[in-house]
């Protein structure tokens, strides 16, 4: 009697593909469902509580330098400087001038960014708060006390806004295809895991190599499978009566056991011929049902699967009718 060793059987492919294809419906529902909660996810997370929401808006200021003895007053004015220059007396005062009491310094100068690009004759402010209001009183504030500014300090001529926008909700970029790839890519490698894990868990009977992880016993073939598996079947049977003479077919079933006397005919009978249904058993079962034969000295001659999915043997074979 062969020792059951399922660590040592190793894995049919074939099987395994031809029952893997029967699961491509689930693969394809459980990839689809990932991208859906990839959208979902990234939908939940990509929205940002009110509360939370930034507001922003700028200005775009123009600015008419004085000209020194040098000609080269304007150029102490770089970027980092006017950033300086917002948050601090003269202008900061100027610009809390035009505001209300509820604002204070501190939210003014976190929410005031100025920035030089190429041209150091344009300046861009830009305000951004957690409130569309807050954001434009701001920013008007700000916009006149530069204008106010440029009247007052001696480096300029003027300072005028030629361009100013309305408050506009800050919108984070989209990565919706992102999260739908990266939710199709979980959902295929869940929906393979899942498929995998089944299957190594998944011992029931339909193929040989099945049985040779049970038992070294002939495999007889399939009966109940067409025409084609059923005579390789019943050439076997008539072998082995031919040469054995009494031979009993025991139909094996996992719901119920064999009584006394089916197993002091399967005693008396000169070979038994075991037959397990397609995908109704587990190699667990058989292992266990064949020891309890070699305890009553039955004398088992061979084991075959009946009522077997003949599209599966022609594929798993490569035979057709």
């Amino acid at each position: 009697m062969k020792q059951l060793q399922y660590a040592d059987a190793g894995m049919d492919m074939k099987k395994y593909m031809l029952c893997l294809l029967k699961k491509i419906p689930l693969v394809l529902a459980v990839t689809a469902l990932g991208a859906l909660l990839g959208v979902l996810v990234y939908t939940v997370v990509r929205t940002v509580p009110e509360a939370e929401r930034e507001y922003r808006a700028f200005s775009k200021i123009k600015l008419y330098f004085a000209v020194d003895e040098t000609g080269e007053v304007y150029q102490e004015y770089n970027g980092y400087t006017w950033n300086d220059l917002m948050a601090t007396d003269p202008i900061l005062d100027l610009t809390m001038e035009g505001l209300a009491s509820d604002y204070s310094r501190e939210e003014v100068m976190a929410a005031t960014e100025a920035t030089i690009l190429s041209d150091l004759r344009l300046l861009t402010v830009t305000i951004t708060t957690h409130s569309a209001d807050r954001t434009d009183m701001i920013l008007r504030a700000t916009k006149q006390a530069l204008e106010t500014y440029g009247e007052q300090a001696e480096e300029f001529v003027k300072i005028e806004t030629i361009q100013t926008t309305e408050a506009e909700l800050v919108v984070a970029d989209s990565r919706t295809v992102q999260a739908v790839l990266v939710g199709l890519l979980i959902g295929l490698a869940v929906s393979l895991l899942i498929v995998n894990l089944y299957y190594v868990m998944d011992d029931r009977i339909l193929a040989v190599s099945d049985v040779r992880k049970v038992t070294d016993l002939s495999f007889l073939g399939y009966l109940s499978a067409g025409e084609f598996f059923q005579k390789d079947y019943e050439n076997h049977i008539a072998y082995l009566k031919e040469r054995l003479g009494n031979v009993q077919v025991c139909d094996l079933t996992q719901k119920e056991p064999l009584s006394a006397e089916k197993l002091k005919q399967l005693r008396e009978a000169g070979g038994v011929v075991v037959t397990v249904p397609y995908g109704r058993m587990r190699c667990t079962y058989l292992s266990y049902v064949l020891e309890q034969f070699h305890a009553q000295d039955c004398k088992i001659c061979g084991i075959a699967v009946r009522d077997a999915d003949q599209k599966f043997l022609q594929r798993y074979y490569g035979k057709t009718e």
